[in-house]
């Protein structure tokens, strides 16, 4: 995946959390193997159909959804802001 795509990624998810502020995401992070990889687990009022969320679309910045938990993931010091404010630097450059 590329950088850009990966941060459109973020910034969904980061627009998706200012639109529904009851929601929580949890980023985790790989503890073995590629470490840069990261899942992020989000709580919500709404099921996966209803979701107000682009997944699994294959569109550019389309988030994957997991249906299981990947191993070796702990969760990450950083809370999601943080990752959401550094590619939004990236994004607006």
């Amino acid at each position: 995946m590329s950088l850009k795509s990966e941060a459109k990624q973020w910034l969904n998810l980061g627009e998706y959390l200012q639109k529904y502020p009851d929601s929580k995401a949890t980023v985790f992070i790989k503890t073995t193997g590629d470490i840069s990889e990261k899942a992020v687990k989000l709580e919500c009022g709404q099921n996966y159909q209803e979701l107000d969320l682009d997944c699994n679309s294959m569109f550019d910045g389309s988030i994957r959804r997991l249906y299981s938990k990947p191993g070796n993931i702990k969760p990450s010091n950083k809370p999601v802001g943080d990752f959401i404010g550094h590619y939004t630097q990236y994004i607006q450059g």
